[in-house]
């Protein structure tokens, strides 16, 4: 009857840390799909919007903050798939704005200069 107890006890011990397992596997295959890259505001104006088009479609604003001049923000497609080279749309809150195909392969942070983007 002890064997038979343990055997059962050691069973249900195996199931529980196979699914925690299989749960923290499933966790970490979502935290995998990302594209992180950061966007520097290097200019003299404020960034209020950051858009990206797929498919001839634009996106929402990216942005729940504007970037002042210095900062510098952490962006994520969500996705560790896609085209490196992604047209983008920066606006200003004086009226001025890039739109532009940006390569995102090319480096981790997007700095936005005075009429420049530029990676480093």
């Amino acid at each position: 009857m002890k064997r038979a107890i343990a055997a059962m006890t050691a069973a249900t011990i195996a199931i529980a840390l196979a699914f925690s397992m299989l749960a923290t596997n499933v966790a970490n295959a979502d935290d995998d799909k990302h594209w992180y890259f950061e966007v520097e505001n290097d200019s003299n104006g404020t960034v209020n919007e950051f858009r990206t088009q797929e498919e001839g479609e634009w996106s929402e604003n990216w942005l729940s903050n504007r970037i002042e001049p210095g900062d510098k923000i952490k962006l994520d497609f969500e996705t560790d798939e896609g085209k490196c080279e992604v047209r983008t749309q920066i606006h200003l809150i004086d009226g001025t704005y890039f739109d532009a195909p940006v390569d995102y392969c090319k480096g981790k942070t997007l700095v936005i200069q005075n009429n420049t983007l530029l990676w480093k």
